[in-house]
């Protein structure tokens, strides 16, 4: 499945085709729409691959990332599953980004960090953002193959009109 988006946040307006990549879910793309919405103002890149020049000396492609002036990678955003392989290396290839780990419930939230704790040096950098429990299923039932967001987005907030249905979620950092 295929999601348009006709984006009003912030007092700004963007459009935004999210399509899905192998094995990626339907969940997959709502976090990848979520985690756009709620780095709105990072002007946050969807979609890069692999011959984006900020990711030429990586092996791997970010879910959401956002760029400094200089074009050098200051956000790099996982949602859903994520090794803990995968965050090691970005730990250690990206030590001035922001690496957020965008997770659908808390008690998935709560395993990575665990997980994490338990292999990984500098795993606090690592920030955890989850949805609380039950608002993921919400947020899940607005986004269609046409979806249009009307809202504001600040942090860990979202308050908006998603496909006619309003939706207020603050999600938890882990």
């Amino acid at each position: 499945m295929k999601i348009r988006c006709d984006l009003h946040v912030n007092g700004g307006s963007r459009k935004l085709l999210l399509v899905p990549g192998p094995n990626e879910t339907g969940e997959h793309l709502a976090l990848k729409l979520a985690a756009y919405l709620l780095f709105w103002d990072w002007e946050p890149v969807v979609e890069a691959s692999a011959k984006h020049p900020a990711l030429a000396a990586q092996e791997f492609i970010p879910d959401l990332m956002a760029l400094d002036q200089g074009g050098e990678i200051r956000l790099w955003v996982e949602c859903g599953q994520v090794s803990l392989h995968k965050l090691g290396k970005l730990l250690r290839r990206l030590p001035q980004a922001r690496i957020v780990a965008l997770k659908a419930d808390e008690r998935q939230a709560r395993r990575l960090r665990k997980d994490l704790g338990d292999c990984l040096e500098r795993s606090k950098r690592v920030e955890i953002w989850a949805w609380p429990e039950g608002s993921f299923k919400s947020w899940i039932a607005c986004v269609a193959e046409k979806t249009e967001v009307y809202g504001e987005s600040r942090g860990l907030m979202l308050n908006a009109v998603v496909n006619e249905r309003p939706i207020v979620a603050e999600l938890k950092k882990v």
